[in-house]
């Protein structure tokens, strides 16, 4: 099916989402994805607090993705795709209806991201969209420090 013709609905995520998303496991090159789901990672440091927006992501009733801003750090965006729907074009669609709710509903001027300096797919994706590299930064992530770029991308008039 092409992305276009998907119809995802996109909602605040539930804490019933959140169980869902509890039980996500990333294998292979996705295993450090796993920190996010894992009790106390960022899904439930950041998911339902007072200064996050957050959103699950569901195509024919199944949990696809979520994602989040994060207002105490720049609006920062963070993604997760379903392991079982990697790969399908999700990430596109998804990040694209958030950037779409988060400068026209929320009215943000910029939205924020980081991502690992090791995943060039996502880095193309956010590029493409308008995203661009504005620093770096390291962080731990899972006991180990990380390599990111801090990436910007401001409201643009339509």
């Amino acid at each position: 099916m092409n992305t276009q013709d998907r119809k995802i609905v996109i909602k605040n995520l539930s804490e019933a989402d959140k169980r869902d998303i509890s039980t996500w496991k990333y294998s292979s090159e996705y295993s450090t994805f796993n920190y996010a789901t894992e009790k106390n990672g960022w899904i439930d440091k950041y998911c339902c607090e007072k200064n996050a927006y957050c959103y699950g992501v569901k195509d024919n009733n199944e949990l696809v993705g979520l994602f989040m801003f994060i207002q105490k750090y720049e609006n920062e965006f963070r993604i997760l795709i379903n392991p079982s729907c990697l790969s399908q074009g999700y990430g596109k669609q998804i990040t694209n209806e958030a950037l779409r709710i988060g400068f026209e509903e929320l009215n943000l001027e910029q939205i924020s991201l980081i991502v690992r300096q090791n995943h060039p797919v996502a880095i193309k994706l956010y590029e493409k969209l308008g995203f661009e590299i504005v620093g770096e930064t390291t962080q731990p992530l899972n006991g180990e420090q990380m390599n990111f770029y801090k990436m910007l991308k401001n409201k643009t008039p339509f």
